[in-house]
């Protein structure tokens, strides 16, 4: 039996519980770069400065995707906008490719074994700002968000 006075330590154990699995479920939806997606490893590499003009820099943070598998896998799909985080605030950027990752029909470019795709995220920022996160949303086969550090080379 519990003493009456005991009612607080566990609302407060409670909490406490509540707030772990909330912080699980969120880490489990939200994976660091560079991670696996169905057999398909997705990675970034440092961010670039592209072109420097006098009040912005126009930054390229390359992705790589690469098939670790001994099948063909296809490709996740990434939504066209990104968030690139500076030290002082949040930019918009925009997610290329060279080739379409999706075609036609719902059908998604294949990589067979050690196969690679490159795309790119490209960003402009003001000048002495530079990438410091990056977060990519994937939209098939599910919706989640990637999160990586980057270090400016």
């Amino acid at each position: 039996m519990m003493p009456s006075n005991a009612w607080p330590l566990l609302l407060v154990a409670a909490f406490a519980l509540a707030l772990v699995m909330w912080l699980l479920l969120r880490a489990q939806n939200s994976p660091s770069l560079p991670t696996n997606v169905a057999g398909v490893r997705v990675e970034v590499t440092a961010p670039l400065v592209v072109e420097d003009r006098v009040l912005e820099q126009l930054w390229e943070v390359p992705i790589v995707l690469t098939n670790t598998t001994r099948r063909p896998r296809t490709v996740p799909v990434l939504a066209q906008r990104a968030e690139v985080r500076t030290k002082h605030a949040r930019y918009t950027a925009e997610v290329m490719t060279d080739v379409s990752w999706e075609g036609e029909h719902q059908t998604r470019l294949e990589l067979n074994p050690a196969g690679t795709a490159i795309g790119s995220v490209w960003v402009v920022l003001p000048a002495g700002e530079a990438p410091v996160r990056l977060r990519l949303q994937e939209l098939h086969p599910k919706q989640r968000h990637f999160l990586a550090r980057l270090t400016a080379s």
